[in-house]
């Protein structure tokens, strides 16, 4: 009780730097239910003690976060092009004022999605073996800063607030481009507020962005559609990419096949008023051959390990190697119904050689056997067996456990080698059956379900796939004659099998 009364005599100031150093919502909430004196200081200072921890909890760039929540929500609706936000409120302004609930959801659920490009920005360029971001903390603090400040241009210069164009008579091209030309003139006084260091920030952002763009629409079947990924803005790309589908910005896009036709007011969106506010720096780009443009983020990218160490094809943002089997695999894709895994147990069974697939007691072997492992790191334990236990093909000898591959080498390799670490794990469990002359490409395959009809094709295909083993590779000449098979086995049987069923 002593203490406790010590902690009530504790000055004002004292007992606010207690309350704006709470970790958590939560503790606050239990730190103010401990006494009057504490609940007092609270309601003389609410908004600098939230906005303390609500620094703490999203990090240096939460100002800026808060910014972005407080301005995008007018300006969808604005249809005053003439406003910009250089003369909106200032960061320290808007903070003044009280945070909402609903502000601070949406401001986690910004950042969230600010670290997510921020791991790919740092797979991509820095640490091929990691899925989460290895940059400083200060090089974070330059990547969230140019993001959030994009972010904040593309919500002053949306899509929305330039309805398509027709190229007829209303308007002559003349006078199209005098309003192109007034648009860039606002584009850069938007920009002229950002420090030259800012600046080159974004550069290096939308270097970033652009190729992103490039590998998530690279099937599309849309021409052009890369030309609106920065202006659509970087969560809807972040979006198209996890659901590798351009479906997001489609979404978001009205009229989208006529936009990416012809659109003069988003060509050049960003890159002619910010080189145009770079010149006026008197900036010169620099011209060293080991210079990258991510270098404003970071001056320890180098550009090394771009290409798949197999078939040497440009690497992209998934690369599979020893560090990234399983935080890949395992990671939740947005599809455009629902998430699902890159590799999902069942993925994995499908993954196998030939009819394997197929076959109902390997599958289900397999299935049972992954599904125990812990941590869902599956692919971590198989493809880590296949090469500490030597069991690779000849064909791939010089393969190595950290090499970068790219997501088709490194199928091809699971697909080749799945099937011998299910024989490796069977062997350790007792004697294999017999090898089938056919291997896994054995027309035999099919799955039997107990609980269907068609006694006699099931006991067929069970007794076939019980009898023989299949996790090997194939050795009779010859076309397996599954018709002379079939009737073989329904004379011992005295069955009636209809080829068709099998």
């Amino acid at each position: 009780m002593e203490r406790l009364t010590g902690l009530l005599r504790l000055p004002d100031d004292i007992i606010s730097q207690i309350l704006q150093y709470s970790p958590s919502y939560s503790t606050l909430l239990s730190t103010l239910l401990t006494t009057k004196s504490f609940y007092r200081v609270f309601q003389a200072h609410p908004n600098s003690i939230l906005h303390a921890i609500n620094f703490r909890e999203i990090g240096p760039s939460y100002p800026l976060s808060l910014r972005r929540v407080r301005y995008m929500a007018p300006v969808l609706d604005c249809e005053d092009a003439d406003r910009l936000l250089a003369q909106a409120v200032s960061t320290d302004v808007i903070c003044d004022f009280p945070i909402t609930r609903e502000e601070r959801k949406e401001m986690k659920e910004m950042e969230d999605k600010v670290t997510q490009l921020e791991d790919l920005f740092s797979f991509r360029y820095l640490d091929r073996t990691s899925v989460s971001s290895q940059l400083t903390p200060e090089e974070s603090w330059r990547f969230r800063r140019a993001l959030h400040h994009l972010t904040l241009y593309t919500c002053e210069f949306p899509i929305s607030r330039y309805p398509y164009i027709e190229e007829n008579d209303r308007f002559t091209e003349t006078e199209i481009q005098v309003q192109v030309r007034q648009e860039n003139r606002r584009r850069i006084t938007f920009l002229s507020d950002f420090s030259a260091e800012e600046l080159l920030e974004i550069s290096a952002v939308l270097f970033f962005l652009e190729e992103l763009g490039v590998y998530v629409f690279s099937r599309t079947g849309l021409d052009g559609i890369r030309a609106i990924a920065i202006p659509a803005g970087p969560e809807i790309l972040l979006a198209c990419h996890y659901c590798i589908s351009d479906h997001p910005i489609r979404q978001h896009v009205k009229d989208i096949e006529k936009i990416v036709a012809y659109h003069p007011f988003l060509e050049s969106y960003i890159w002619t008023p910010l080189l145009e506010v770079l010149k006026q720096r008197e900036f010169r780009e620099e011209t060293e051959s080991d210079y990258f443009p991510w270098n404003f983020i970071s001056n320890r990218i180098h550009q090394s390990d771009t290409q798949c160490h197999q078939c040497k094809d440009e690497l992209g943002f998934d690369v599979w190697t020893r560090k990234t089997w399983t935080p890949l695999a395992t990671r939740y894709r947005q599809s455009i119904y629902l998430p699902h895994r890159a590799y999902t147990i069942t993925s994995v069974c499908l993954s196998m050689k030939d009819r394997l697939m197929l076959n109902g007691l390997e599958s289900e072997y397999l299935r049972t056997a992954i599904g125990n492992f812990e941590n869902d790191d599956y692919l971590t334990r198989i493809l880590g067996d296949i090469y500490d236990y030597d069991l690779k093909l000849d064909a791939f000898a010089d393969w190595d456990k950290d090499d970068l591959l790219c997501e088709d080498c490194f199928e091809r390799f699971l697909t080749e080698h799945l099937h011998l670490w299910i024989r490796y794990n069977r062997s350790l469990e007792g004697e294999i059956a017999k090898d089938c002359p056919y291997g896994y490409r054995c027309k035999l395959q099919g799955r039997y379900d107990p609980t269907a009809g068609k006694a006699s094709i099931r006991g067929f295909l069970k007794e076939h796939q019980e009898s023989f083993n299949h996790l090997c590779a194939p050795i009779a000449q010859d076309t397996q004659d599954v018709a002379l098979l079939i009737h073989e086995y329904s004379v011992a049987n005295q069955v009636v099998i209809d080829l068709s069923s099998v």
